[in-house]
């Protein structure tokens, strides 16, 4: 596991250096046989050692405070040996000290400042933001594809930050909370007098975005009716507010998204072709939680470190036996309730607080609605039955196996193909 501690001096000024588990004890402090200098008048001249060894608790490495000087601090514990977790800051003096991870960022799209980003370190997720940064150099409408809970409305408005807009608008309308009999002024806006109420003149979304960038979220919810409109305005560019007696220009950019797949909308009559090809000029196919088991540590690990938490190496295993039908939300919600759970002066997420996540309303009798599709393919079915047995067997690899009714090396086989890393059982 490659780490790098970062070091914040009582200066304000920050450092970091890579920290590597097959290394020699670490002696951090002010004197001059110490391998890492503080600058920090307030630490002893040998303040602490890490100690690499075995993984545990989401770090390899050990702290140890020798006997003569002050006992540190790690989050809210007052500390002289236990593990350093990733995340949690240990404070020694005036000094923190925080573990981090090596991510593979430097292969990732620049993220423009002031931007959430949409973590990954998969190659599926990399793909995806490549793809992404692409076409928002375009001028293309874009229509973004996939379950809900995989962070579109994050793609959106990094689509808008990284396009020739960035100085524009970006505004996002949930199509599936406009009441029917406000959807056309919520979108094109009114005049004053169009209806009873509209005492003022209110310019819809589509004005509010003018020189900049419209996310329709849900999309797929529009009545027929407002579908003609929007696809008037793609078109010639042009809209006319409820109870407007003249048209005006606008010039707006495009994103949509649905977790129902349109051309299957289309199909189904409840979406217009013309309209579709119109918004879907550039699809971006977002890859479900469940396909890219790298991301779960990753995302897993920054929700807890929002919370001032760190998650052990066994939890993190966890999780990724996991399906998460509702991806990323999913996952930031029970990372949200197990460190809700755990009480204040946890400052580690063990496995025992996702225990949850093997509960009957986690495991449901038909696979394909964890998957969130109608029809699976085979690998995914294998994939899903083979999640599901080792939940049932709360990671036992044995009994998983007797569940599949597959020998055990078969399992190790589905286990490897499926880049799957299980959680070993443990006592009960």
């Amino acid at each position: 596991m490659g780490l790098i501690l970062k070091i914040e001096d009582p200066t304000g000024d920050s450092r970091s250096t890579p920290l590597s588990n097959e290394s020699q004890p670490v002696t951090l402090g002010r004197g001059e046989n110490c391998h890492i200098i503080l600058k920090d008048p307030t630490v002893a001249k040998e303040a602490l050692v890490l100690t690499p060894g075995e993984i545990r608790h989401s770090s390899p490495f050990w702290v140890k405070v020798p006997q003569l000087s002050p006992a540190g601090r790690l989050g809210d514990l007052c500390v002289r040996e236990a593990h350093f977790p990733i995340g949690i800051p240990l404070k020694i003096g005036e000094t923190r000290l925080t573990l981090q991870a090596k991510t593979s960022n430097g292969t990732l799209p620049h993220f423009p400042p002031g931007v959430r980003p949409w973590l990954t370190t998969s190659e599926l997720g990399r793909r995806t933001l490549w793809t992404t940064k692409k076409s928002a150099e375009t001028q293309l409408s874009i229509y973004l594809a996939g379950e809900t809970g995989t962070g579109k409305e994050v793609l959106a408005q990094l689509i808008h930050s990284w396009s020739p807009r960035k100085s524009g608008a970006f505004v996002p309308l949930h199509c599936g909370a406009l009441p029917l009999s406000l959807a056309e002024s919520e979108l094109f806006g009114h005049v004053k007098g169009a209806f009873t109420g509209a005492n003022h003149h209110r310019p819809g979304a589509l004005m509010q975005a003018h020189g900049g960038t419209l996310f329709l979220d849900e999309i797929g919810d529009l009545p027929m009716d407002i579908q003609v409109k929007l696809l008037r305005f793609l078109e010639n560019g042009e809209i006319r507010p409820v109870g407007a007696d003249h048209p005006s220009k606008v010039d707006v950019r495009l994103i949509c998204a649905t977790h129902h797949p349109l051309l299957k909308l289309v199909e189904e009559g409840k979406f217009r072709r013309d309209l579709y090809y119109r918004l879907a000029s550039v699809t971006v196919h977002i890859p479900p939680l469940r396909n890219r088991p790298e991301d779960i540590a990753l995302l897993a690990r920054q929700f807890a470190l929002d919370l001032d938490r760190a998650i052990s190496t066994e939890a993190i295993l966890r999780l990724q036996a996991h399906s998460w039908p509702g991806n990323v939300r999913e996952l930031r919600h029970a990372v949200e309730r197990a460190s809700g759970l755990a009480g204040a002066f946890t400052p580690i997420l063990e496995e025992e607080a996702f225990e949850f996540l093997l509960n009957s309303e986690n495991i449901t009798e038909r696979p394909e609605l964890e998957l969130g599709q109608p029809v699976l393919t085979l690998q995914e079915m294998e994939k899903i039955m083979l999640l599901k047995s080792l939940r049932l067997s709360q990671g036992n690899r044995a009994q998983a196996a007797r569940i599949l009714g597959v020998a055990r090396s078969t399992l190790f086989e589905m286990l490897k193909r499926h880049k799957i890393r299980e959680p070993k059982t443990r006592a009960f």
